[in-house]
């Protein structure tokens, strides 16, 4: 059950196709998500701080608590086992912190997403900013971000984070906390987490900023024109850099199956969906849907299997760590000569 929610956990969503969830088994709201509908359909249980018991014994446990939370069914839940200075974030908190922290901006927002997993043991909320629903230009693609809301009740911290990854399951909580985060702000349960809490508010004015820097960095890579011949080069300098990163020397040239890649993702960026084979955005668009929807995610696997590594997987770290690698130039460093060497070591 890798989405991790269990029969007492509810995930919210807004109406609307657009809003589907991989693993359907949300609950589709045709209204606002508000504090009032949250509570209604229980993401807001109380989480309370309580004596720990031996078995046998009338003395409590010193120095440690039990954390508990009663279900949607009215079932007392014990979530996790904490020390005395643990202080309680409650999801009903999350939800004003998130509520009050945009106001003032003036920016439209829509909760994408609501809900708790792991058995009550985590809370989150999907925000997507801005107009239509948090879309965002970059060299004339749509992008589509969320801020992120986590707190937890078994050891974590409580995070917010603008993420390209709306959380919907277990899956893309790991994803979003895991993958690229322009900004994250994170609050551990100990001292005085109201005051914390509080702070969120300037942290949205970084998320807008971490934005403006993303658009930027796109606009570079689409700024950078290449010819057709580069972009093998270029494609074939990522795998030069993971292999040496593993030790290996390539003193034979590539494998059949690397040269596979360099092949397939060069091949994307000169005619795939959108590209031209004209810039480095190019090269990173064709990289972006070899591992999404091409034989980066397996050439017999099923759409679903495609899917799950896309987002999740292999597939999903080899986009992220080929987008550093473009963005940071390390195809301009001294990869060139090794790369060229290693072509035709292989031709």
């Amino acid at each position: 059950m890798s989405h991790n929610i269990t029969s007492i956990d509810t995930v919210l969503r807004p109406a609307g196709s657009k809003y589907n969830t991989w693993h359907g088994i949300d609950t589709e709201i045709h209204r606002p998500i508000s504090l009032p509908v949250a509570d209604e359909y229980g993401v807001l249980p109380v989480v309370n701080k309580q004596s720990l018991y031996v078995a046998g014994s009338d003395e409590p446990v010193e120095s440690f608590k039990a954390l508990t939370a009663v279900d949607k069914n009215g079932v007392k839940r014990t979530l996790d086992v904490v020390t005395d200075r643990y202080s309680i974030i409650q999801n009903e908190q999350v939800f004003r912190t998130m509520s009050e922290s945009f106001k003032g901006t003036g920016l439209e927002y829509t909760l994408s997403c609501i809900g708790t997993l792991g058995g009550l043991k985590k809370f989150f909320i999907s925000v997507a900013v801005g107009d239509d629903n948090g879309g965002f230009m970059v060299n004339g693609d749509k992008f589509y971000g969320n801020v992120n809301f986590i707190t937890s009740h078994d050891g974590g911290s409580f995070h917010a984070h603008d993420s390209l990854t709306r959380i919907v399951c277990a899956n893309t909580l790991r994803s979003s906390m895991d993958g690229h985060k322009h900004v994250d702000f994170k609050i551990r349960h100990k001292g005085d987490t109201t005051s914390k809490c509080a702070d969120l508010s300037r942290y949205l004015s970084g998320v807008f900023t971490a934005r403006e820097v993303f658009v930027e960095k796109m606009g570079k890579l689409a700024d950078q024109r290449v010819a057709g011949d580069d972009i093998r080069q270029i494609v074939g300098g990522y795998f030069v850099r993971e292999a040496f990163k593993r030790g290996e020397k390539l003193e034979t040239g590539f494998k059949t199956r690397s040269l596979n890649m360099i092949d397939g993702i060069t091949d994307l960026a000169i005619s795939g969906r959108g590209n031209s084979g004209r810039s480095l955005y190019d090269v990173l668009n064709g990289a972006t849907e070899y591992w999404t929807s091409g034989d980066g995610v397996g050439r017999t696997a099923s759409a679903g299997k495609k899917a799950y590594s896309s987002e999740f997987g292999t597939a999903a770290a080899s986009k992220e760590r080929f987008s550093e690698y473009l963005i940071g130039g390390e195809f301009e460093s001294g990869l060139q000569e090794d790369t060229k060497r290693i072509l035709a070591l292989t031709a």
